[in-house]
């Protein structure tokens, strides 16, 4: 697969940060005179974040079935677990888009570097789902929790298998 200008990597990042949290992007500073297709791209990301968020609450409103109490409970917390989750959303579209940039020329030492920004990004995922996990078990039962953890791994399985299918591999 050949990509144009790391835009195509960049544009796989949607629909994981769409997931992944909200409009975040838009409010780092814009960088100097970017390339007009990468802010096309980016343009697409906060849109599509925008966009899939809603889905994503939607998803979890529904399959859920929260009661009128566990709601009170569930819904500040998710919202706060939904704007740390955007954070790491953000490390993964500059991680893309490192890898985008460097894809045609990639070095040891820079895939060095995106290798140490994956796994930090991985356990930062998983510290968020460990951080969270005592907070929602003391507003929910266990097994509410287990259907709201096994939906997150759900929907990231999903990204994760659509970022495979689209970002080529290094050379």
């Amino acid at each position: 697969m050949r990509m144009s200008k790391g835009c195509g990597v960049v544009a796989v990042g949607v629909l994981w940060l769409g997931l992944t949290g909200g409009v975040a992007l838009a409010q780092q500073p814009a960088a100097p005179a970017p390339d007009p297709a990468k802010a096309e791209a980016m343009e697409e990301i906060q849109f599509t974040r925008a966009e899939l968020g809603s889905a994503r609450q939607a998803l979890v409103t529904q399959a859920m079935d929260l009661t009128a109490e566990e709601m009170q409970g569930f819904w500040p917390l998710y919202r706060d677990y939904r704007r740390e989750a955007t954070k790491v959303g953000d490390r993964i579209v500059a991680l893309i888009a490192a890898y985008a940039d460097h894809y045609d020329n990639l070095t040891d030492p820079a895939a060095d570097k995106l290798l140490a920004e994956f796994v930090g990004i991985e356990k930062a995922r998983a510290s968020l789902k460990a951080k969270y996990l005592p907070k929602f078990k003391k507003v929910l039962p266990a097994r509410k929790v287990a259907r709201f953890y096994q939906l997150e791994n759900k929907l990231d399985v999903l990204i994760l298998a659509e970022m495979a299918e689209q970002i080529p591999l290094a050379r």
